[in-house]
């Protein structure tokens, strides 16, 4: 490493340290909240090494150099020319620029130019933002934030808490977070809520649940958040109380509740700290607070609100808009169109349940259809038949019979008739089909049935359903269906049962489980009942979708091996049919100024009517010479299309902006119509790679059984994909093009790994344990279900695959399954016969090579070093050995 490289890592190391990000001129985004931009652009075109930003404005240089240089007089002078450099397109807090920093690595030299008396004096370290907003000053609420990290979060939460911070330095009031079930909404919300209680004036935050054991959930998560400085439990750092009595304590910061015992607490109601879970549908007219309140309006500065696309502000609105000035963020993975209108359309992050699956965070899930004569087409109750009358009212139950025949309908079904051998027949086909259809791979116990979550119609329904499934599964633990409703008891303590105990392996609910309940170890969705709410129906689904540990699992699944998707059992026809969405004096711009150039003067602030012309005018030319992926691959970047961002540019422009005065005024309007690309690196990057003609290529009861099984249109149309897929990329991606050509060629772990993922990215169910049950599914007599956890983790299932795919094979059948007798034959067909020692020696690449790919003597090596030199001893040579691993990889691999 050079002198000057050295020099800046360890300067490097110190700005992340006091809270800095550190990135190049043309990744500079002003929603980071303190950033120093390296080799910064001065007038004159020069550069200072480091240029600090904090909120979007500078505040001040970092001259770098190497260690044997020192800190002289000249290097002071050079410092303070760059101070007064900043070009006028720049915003800034003052100039010229009153924070200097000197360092070569070993020392750090600081002076405050706003404070004449004041030369430079040695420091040990280089000032967080929040030192240097309090050292300088600076009244703005969001200036001492520190630059995010991104080690602990996921790539959504990071960006959900960037741009909530950047909306709220923008003006905003309400932001709403659209966050995938099993992305992390509280996680999200817990780092939200430390750093503006740590950086900003703010000092209380109500967090909002939809029910108390959903608060109970929260508060836990409150307790064991740790990505704070000191690695602290927020707990200790910040009060945290959940709203337990009419009393909130003094020094309370996070104070944990739903809206009805908030709405108690104001009015002065008596509050108990009981399990009892509230529902939202509970209250018909919209609540009405009056006056003597107990709480005054400013009391929460910030109001989270988690489960926010529930209507807690439709009849329980006034009790949120009583806290007029705390500003509000909505938590949701399904948000309705009344969500989006009450959080002002200001939607910061869009992160959907499908790409959560893409990116691992979730599992996916297989449909497994369930037909029967009732549930599809009604049936009919018989003059003469007796029957068990309930009365709803009263619920006063008599037998009676039919004086004439009555037909029903698949809709009456459950909620005015009550088939039991409807339901007895779903749940019989299911039982039947745990170990013969959906996990064939498990040793078949019934007293360790994957948890199964059952959706119900209403509380009769699942108590029906309850006493039928203990006929169907006999002679089982008295806990192993059970229901979990408003009736049903604790339901915090059934669903913590049903989350951690063996023995419980069956629920059923209606929607008390449906939103926001964590139980990893499930397995199985039932559905039992339709939905019409695409909302809803999302939520439920999301129930399914969290990963687990292999270990975890094992712990309430003793049988299982691994979670790799979940079974959505279709009994109703609930994937059949659409969802319903419900709705209640400026520097002018060089006459040639380049594109690259703009973008950076736009995304410092320097917004006039001009620069915004030409941007747009620069849209509408790109979008006409793009094809409709580059078109869309920059939607997806910058959340917009070009042409409408185009058009929403000239449009405000022809109605008329706010004066533009300079790029140091606030602008929020102006700002406000570039953010998709003043907030987006990665846009503004593509739109230079379009802009210059470059082409990035890129790229679903009865008293008779109808049907049973995995829906095939489904699976032919993943396999129909993936086929075509291969066939179009097969002479662009190494790894296709060797397979496809049946060469010797070597295919690595790297590519192995990168083929994975080029499949995963284009399509989620391109992932290769899905792939081989959709084939399996398929054609079952040519496909060979998998034997162990490490046959289904081995990355030549892709190869087999693939092979399988170009129709190189008959069968699908891992490479593990055959490498023991492939191994023999290439021991018999060796030039060399090999001794019974170097046989049992080199046997132990066998699975190397299986697990991971081709491989050399190097690769075994960084594995196992001690196998390597004992091969070395009884082959001779390295030479030898390399030789030999070189050629087994190729016979294992190659196409029987």
């Amino acid at each position: 490493m050079k002198p000057e490289e050295k020099s800046r890592e360890i300067i490097n190391r110190m700005l992340n340290e006091a809270g800095w990000g550190i990135v190049s001129r043309d990744n500079y985004s002003p929603n980071i909240s303190a950033v120093a931009i390296e080799e910064g652009i001065l007038k004159g075109n020069r550069e200072a090494d480091y240029l600090l930003f904090i909120n979007g404005k500078a505040i001040g240089v970092l001259e770098a150099k190497r260690e044997e240089c020192h800190l002289s007089n000249i290097v002071m002078e050079q410092a303070e020319r760059y101070v007064r450099g900043l070009p006028s397109w720049c915003s800034f807090w003052y100039n010229p620029l009153p924070i200097v920093y000197l360092s070569n690595g070993k020392e750090i030299l600081f002076k405050n130019i706003n404070n004449s008396n004041e030369d430079y004096a040695p420091v040990s370290r280089i000032h967080s933002p929040k030192e240097i907003v309090k050292m300088l000053g600076i009244e703005d609420d969001y200036a001492g934030l520190p630059n995010l990290q991104k080690k602990g979060l996921r790539a959504c939460q990071y960006e959900a808490i960037s741009e909530l911070e950047s909306s709220f330095r923008l003006g905003q009031n309400r932001a709403l977070m659209v966050l995938a079930t099993g992305a992390g909404k509280t996680f999200t919300a817990c780092m939200a809520a430390y750093r503006l209680l740590s950086y900003t004036p703010m000092k209380r935050v109500l967090f909002l649940v939809d029910r108390n054991n959903l608060g109970r959930q929260a508060e836990g998560e409150f307790g064991t958040f740790r990505l704070t400085e000191t690695g602290e439990p927020f707990n200790t750092i910040f009060t945290t109380e959940r709203l337990k009595s009419s009393n909130i304590p003094k020094d309370a910061n996070v104070v944990i509740s739903t809206i009805q015992r908030l709405f108690a607490l104001l009015t002065g109601q008596e509050l108990d700290d009981n399990d009892n879970d509230e529902s939202y549908n509970d209250n018909d007219k919209e609540v009405q607070l009056g006056g003597n309140l107990n709480l005054p309006p400013e009391f929460f500065d910030l109001i989270i609100i988690d489960e926010c696309h529930r209507s807690i502000y439709g009849n329980w609105r006034q009790v949120l808009e009583y806290f007029s000035s705390a500003k509000m963020v909505g938590l949701t993975a399904t948000p309705a169109p009344e969500t989006l209108a009450f959080f002002n359309n200001n939607r910061i992050v869009n992160y959907t349940l499908e790409k959560s699956i893409a990116d691992g965070i979730n599992v996916d899930y297989r449909i497994y259809r369930i037909k029967t004569q009732a549930t599809e087409n009604g049936g009919a109750v018989r003059e003469g038949e007796n029957v068990r009358q309930i009365t709803k009212y009263s619920g006063k139950t008599e037998d009676v019979k039919m004086s004439e025949e009555k037909t029903y309908t698949r809709t009456e079904l459950n909620r005015s008739i009550v088939n039991p051998s409807q339901i007895k027949l779903i749940l019989e086909t299911y039982r039947d089909a745990i170990y013969t259809e959906l996990y064939p791979e498990r040793e078949p116990q019934l007293e360790y049935i994957p948890k199964t979550l059952i959706f119900a119609l209403n509380d009769a329904h699942a108590t029906n359903i309850v006493r039928i499934a203990k006929e169907v599964f006999l002679n089982q633990n008295e806990n192993f269906i059970q229901k979990i409703t408003y009736s049903a008891g604790d339901s915090n303590q059934l669903i913590r049962s049903f989350r951690n105990d063996k023995d419980f392996r069956i629920a059923v609910t209606v929607t008390l489980v449906a939103t926001g309940t964590d139980v990893k170890p499930l397995e199985v969705i039932l559905f039992m009942r339709d939905v019409e709410s695409d909302a809803l129906y999302t939520q439920m689904k999301g129930r399914g979708v969290r990963t687990i540990g292999d270990e975890q699992l094992r712990n309430v699944t003793p049988n299982a091996i691994s979670k790799d998707l979940f079974f959505l059992v279709d009994a109703v026809g609930v994937t059949e049919h659409e969802m319903q969405v419900t709705r209640p004096g400026v520097e002018l711009p060089p006459p040639n100024m380049s594109l690259r150039i703009l973008l950076e003067r736009i995304t410092h602030g320097d917004l006039p009517d001009d620069n915004l012309r030409l941007l747009a005018s620069r849209l509408s030319r790109i979008n006409v010479k793009s094809d409709d992926k580059q078109r869309q691959k920059f939607t997806d970047l910058a959340g917009i299309e070009m042409k409408d961002l185009a058009v929403q540019i000239f449009d405000a422009l022809e109605a008329g902006l706010e004066p533009f005065i300079d790029a140091n005024q606030p602008n929020f309007a102006r700002k406000g119509l570039v953010k998709s690309l003043t907030h987006t690196p990665k846009a503004r990057e593509y739109l230079l790679v379009l802009n210059a003609g470059f082409i990035d290529v890129l790229q679903p009861g009865e008293d008779m059984l109808i049907e049973k099984g995995f829906s095939i249109e489904e699976a032919q149309k993943t396999t129909q994909a993936f086929e075509e897929y291969v066939n179009t990329h097969k002479d662009e991606i190494e790894a296709l093009r060797i397979i496809y050509n049946n060469t010797n060629e070597p295919i690595t772990y790297e590519m192995l790994k990168d083929l994975r993922e080029t499949f995963m990215q284009f399509n989620n169910k391109f992932n290769p344990v899905l792939l081989w049950n959709t084939y399996s599914i398929l054609d079952p007599a040519h496909v060979v279900s998998f034997r162990s956890q490490d046959e289904k983790n081995a990355l030549t299932n892709i190869i087999q695959l693939v092979r399988f795919a170009f129709k190189r094979i008959p069968e699908l059948r891992s490479l593990s399954s055959m490498a023991a007798s492939r191994f023999e034959l290439w021991c018999g067909q060796n030039q060399r016969p090999l001794t019974d020692t170097q046989k049992e020696i080199i046997r132990n690449v066998v699975n190397y090579i299986v697990a991971n790919g081709s491989c050399t003597m190097n690769d075994i090596k960084e594995e196992d070093k001690p196998l390597v030199a004992q091969m070395v001893g009884n082959f001779g040579s390295a030479n030898a050995v390399n030789t030999a691993i070189i050629s087994l990889s190729q016979f294992i691999l190659k196409v029987a």
